[in-house]
This record gives C-alpha cells, sequence and structure tokens, in this order.
C-alpha cells in the first residue's frame, strides 16, 4: 500500500507577518492539515503541512497580495517530511485553553474538563479556529464580555471556519437563534461535525455562503450580534454590509486584525455610523468591538 507524501511548508518573516501568513493559510482553499507559529534561534518561522507538493510561485504571490507586503520581507521554501498522522501529532500537542468562562479541548483532554461548566472540545482540523491563535481567544472572550451586559436573540457568526465561536455563543445563550456560515464548504463539513459533537445542533444552522449574499442569512437579519474573526482587508472591504444587518443596538465583535491594522479598520466602520467600544490585543492580534445607536 502507497502512503501518500507530506509536505512541510515553512515561512520566514517577521514576527506579524509569520502570524498574518498563518492565519491567511488557514482560511485558504486548500487549507493545510496542520501549522504552527514559532521562535528559532531569533527567526520567526510558520510552518504548514499540506498532503500535497505547495506550489511556491502562487502562494507567495497570494500572501503578498492578500496582505500587501513586499516579496523580499517573506522566504518560502517546501520539503517532503517523514511519514505520520500530523493532524494526530498536532492535536496530541495543543493544551486545553482557558478564554473567559469557556474551557477548550481537544479529544485527548477530556478528562480534564471535570468541574468546567463552558467546556468545548475542538480538534485540529481543515478549518480554522482551536483558541490557541490568539484572534479566536479574544473573539471568546469579548462573547464572554458581551454576555455579562445583554442576551442577543439573533447572532451572525460570519467565517465561522470550525464553529467554535458559535458553539461557544450557543452555550451562553441557548435561547438564541444562530447562524454560522462560511464561504469554504470544508470548513462548513468542520463546523456541522463541531456542533453535533457539542450538543449544539438546535441552536446553530450551519450555511455555505459568500458573504452576506445569501437568503437564509438575508432572512434572519438584522441580528442582535455578528461576530467576524476573518481578516482585516475582507472586514474593511465589507463594512458597509456587515453594518446594515446589525440591529439598532446591536453589536459587533470583529477579529483576525493586526495591530497595525486597527486604525484603518475602526476608521472604515465609524464612518458607517458604528460605534468603536473598545480594542482589546492579544498578542500582536485584537478584538474589536462596535455597537450600532
Amino acid at each position: 500500500m502507497n502512503t501518500p507524501k507530506l509536505y512541510q511548508l515553512l515561512i520566514r518573516a517577521d514576527k506579524a507577518i509569520c502570524a498574518n501568513c498563518t492565519n491567511l493559510l488557514e482560511n485558504s482553499e486548500p487549507a493545510p492539515l496542520s501549522s504552527s507559529h514559532y521562535e528559532e534561534d531569533k527567526v520567526w518561522k510558520s510552518a504548514l503541512i499540506y498532503d500535497h507538493e505547495p506550489n511556491l510561485g502562487l502562494l507567495k504571490t497570494h500572501i503578498c497580495t492578500s496582505l500587501e507586503i513586499n516579496p523580499s520581507e517573506v522566504s518560502l521554501q517546501s520539503e517532503t517530511i517523514e511519514d505520520k498522522d500530523w493532524v494526530s501529532h498536532v492535536q496530541s500537542g495543543l493544551k486545553p485553553v482557558h478564554a473567559g468562562l469557556f474551557f477548550i479541548y481537544g479529544s485527548h483532554d477530556k478528562d480534564k474538563t471535570q468541574g468546567k461548566e463552558f467546556t468545548i472540545e475542538i480538534d485540529a482540523a481543515q478549518a480554522f479556529g482551536t483558541a490557541h491563535h490568539g484572534t479566536t481567544k479574544g473573539c471568546l472572550i469579548a462573547i464572554d464580555e458581551h454576555a455579562k451586559q445583554t442576551t442577543p436573540n439573533t447572532i451572525l457568526d460570519l467565517g465561522t471556519g470550525t464553529g467554535i465561536l458559535a458553539i461557544g455563543a450557543a452555550l451562553l445563550w441557548p435561547k438564541a437563534k444562530i447562524i454560522a456560515s462560511d464561504i469554504d464548504p470544508i470548513a462548513i463539513g468542520v463546523a456541522q461535525y463541531n456542533t453535533q459533537l457539542n450538543n449544539q445542533t438546535e441552536s446553530i444552522h450551519t450555511l455555505c455562503a459568500d458573504g452576506f449574499d445569501d437568503k437564509t442569512l438575508q432572512a434572519n437579519a438584522p441580528y442582535d450580534l455578528v461576530i467576524a474573526n476573518i481578516l482585516a482587508k475582507p472586514l474593511i472591504a465589507m463594512a458597509s454590509d456587515l453594518s446594515q444587518i446589525i440591529a439598532q443596538g446591536g453589536h459587533a465583535i470583529l477579529s483576525g486584525i493586526l495591530s497595525t491594522q486597527a486604525n484603518a479598520l475602526i476608521t472604515s466602520y465609524e464612518a458607517t455610523g458604528l460605534i468603536h467600544r473598545s480594542t482589546k490585543h492579544y498578542d500582536e492580534w485584537v478584538t474589536i468591538h462596535f455597537e450600532k445607536p
């Protein structure tokens, strides 16, 4: 029996660019089997595992265009790696995460959930969101803080990835109607699996949609709370559309934003009439909270 080869894509750049590359490629198709972001010998690296040989030229163009950086600012190389179950290998190394009231754990850590009330089981998969990344963790903390102030009846998780944020919202607001959408059908499959795994299929409706162009998404608008953990560039581009589907008195929690991109994003959303309520920093990332008056 022939075992398919696995390939490691290694990215070298400064800390912020490496982090943004990891986030970008985790949200790109085809998604890596696993990813990591670390410092080694004072050099920042991102390592992503694929089941096919990466096209370095296409990937570099994608990275430089999406992140608006110069090609000289990032170095890419790929190599064949030893045969092993890399998804399971990465899963086994992921420790549980506390994010506000939430306790997020992999299937290998079920024995650590005793005494925890708001638990979410999420394994590394072909979709973004395990709470080990500052953007996902920041959103979970923001959702927890939001629950202390208000009770939304309708919630949209835009770019749901693994479904982790929608699941967190369902745990805090079990009576809310939650739409979890993503442009990637693979991510929707992962989200559906995770909502079932965490017993939230009745609260969460998953759908594959390109932005706001979906009848179900539109039919459930306006939303009391919109959560979008994507990237700064598409978030800025959709500022007008996103603000329109928020109910009066409603809120937006946005992430996938580098600290250096925060001011531009805040300006674009304030121009739509939203009020900037807070910006919270998690490593080089920020989570931004807006309210619609």
